[in-house]
């Protein structure tokens, strides 16, 4: 038997009458749903690891673009949060900690020192409405942090400079997103966390599932049960790709030697992997194809 807990809130889009390319709005309207969806998620998961959520579309405002929401949030009931019989603290935890992260956009703010600051506030916030004292919560990540704020800022890259967001709920109104809201840099986060870099390089055979034409993309590859993206840095091997003198087709492979980069934090955690294809040594032809 599972619970649920309503959360809602307010988006409007401001915009300019007779507005051009009017599916533009829709689609920036449709990302920064997904966007706070997701921010939402992650910190329901801070709150209890068997939380899901679903945000629901509850009315649309005539002669305007503005959209009445609730976040669903259901738990199951088997696995409860200990010690929190109101679930009004749960609800207002997501929601306090969205208005959070929605000034953070606001704001411009993108460093690292900003970031930490609002993961504590977050946590604070845990603590106040008596989330934090439960054995299931648990410190929010700072890099899945990021990641989420970035994904809600980069919903507003497609409006213009009249065009802006306007999000309210019962914590707080009147937060704006514009155009083109700052994005906090993924890499930079990754090593200020970093205690320990591990580097190596091993040679793999890749079969090709999807290859970059233009040269500056990473290649989707399959290798058993596992889907590995990466980049190929042989630019000799890629020129002849590139120019049709070296030619791939479904159900070829690659060998290829792969340096493979892992970061950890100060608790021996990794934070991330990132591998690049550094060498091709051979292509593998699929026989099946040969008549």
């Amino acid at each position: 038997m599972s619970r649920k807990i309503i959360n809602s809130f307010e988006i409007k889009l401001e915009f300019s009458p007779n507005t051009e390319d009017p599916s533009r709005l829709f689609r920036s309207f449709a990302s920064l749903i997904d966007g706070i969806s997701q921010y939402d998620s992650f910190i329901a998961q801070t709150a209890h690891s068997s939380v899901s959520n679903k945000i629901i579309l509850n009315d649309i405002e005539k002669g305007s673009l503005i959209a009445k929401l609730y976040n669903s949030l259901i738990i199951n009931e088997s696995e409860k949060i200990d010690t929190i019989k109101d679930d009004k603290s749960i609800a207002s935890y997501i929601d306090k900690s969205r208005v959070l992260g929605l000034r953070f956009i606001e704001a411009e703010s993108s460093n690292i020192e900003d970031l930490e600051k609002l993961a504590n506030d977050i946590e604070k916030i845990a603590d106040e409405t008596g989330i934090k004292n439960t054995f299931h919560y648990s410190p929010p990540n700072i890099l899945e942090l990021a990641k989420s704020i970035n994904v809600v800022a980069q919903s507003s890259n497609k409006l213009t400079d009249e065009e802006n967001f306007q999000i309210s709920s019962e914590e707080e109104s009147g937060i704006t997103i514009t155009k083109d809201s700052k994005l906090i840099n993924i890499e930079e986060v990754e090593n200020a966390l970093t205690e320990q870099t591990i580097e190596n390089t091993t040679t793999h055979f890749y079969k090709i599932k999807k290859p970059d034409f233009l040269g500056d993309s990473a290649w989707e590859f399959k290798q058993g049960n596992k889907s590995p993206k990466a980049k190929i840095l042989d630019k000799k091997w890629l020129d002849k790709f590139l120019t049709g003198k070296e030619v791939v087709v479904p159900g070829d492979s690659l060998q290829v030697n792969v340096k493979a980069v892992h970061k950890y934090n100060k608790n021996g955690y990794l934070i991330s992997e990132k591998i690049e294809i550094i060498e091709v040594i051979s292509v593998i032809h699929n026989r099946s194809n040969e008549s």
